[in-house]
């Protein structure tokens, strides 16, 4: 995914005077009949709710996508391939550019000795080696 910068230029930014802002909402309702002063009450809660959240969200919306991978990879392997893994002479990595490739490991002098990369052109498509 591609991240994004907004910019704003200090000439697009407007200056308020927060003093028309009440944070009370008793002040907005100067006269409110006793019956409706409960729902005062209730409203009052649920807009620290709503404060709190909006606070929150932007953590919350950055977990998620950490959490969903951009991209899925998947390699198709042979039973001789599994035991290969299994013993540490084959392994699979992403490149840089986030590619797939297959590394073919010697057990004794633990090098690589043979590259085999994911065939370009089929984006998603599955991993033969």
């Amino acid at each position: 995914m591609d991240k994004e910068t907004i910019i704003i230029a200090s000439e697009d930014v407007e200056i308020i005077d927060a003093s028309e802002y009440k944070e009370e909402l008793s002040e907005h309702f100067g006269r409110v009949p006793e019956v409706a002063k409960h729902l005062l009450k209730g409203a009052k809660t649920v807009f620290s709710q709503i404060e709190k959240s909006l606070y929150t969200a932007p953590a919350f919306i950055n977990a998620v996508k950490a959490a969903v991978p951009d991209v899925t990879l998947q390699a198709m392997l042979t039973d001789e391939q599994k035991q290969q893994i299994a013993k540490g002479a084959l392994k699979l990595m992403t490149k840089k550019d986030g590619s797939l490739m297959a590394n073919l490991i010697s057990p004794e002098t633990k090098k690589i000795v043979a590259t085999h990369n994911r065939p370009e052109g089929i984006k998603g498509a599955p991993f033969f080696l």
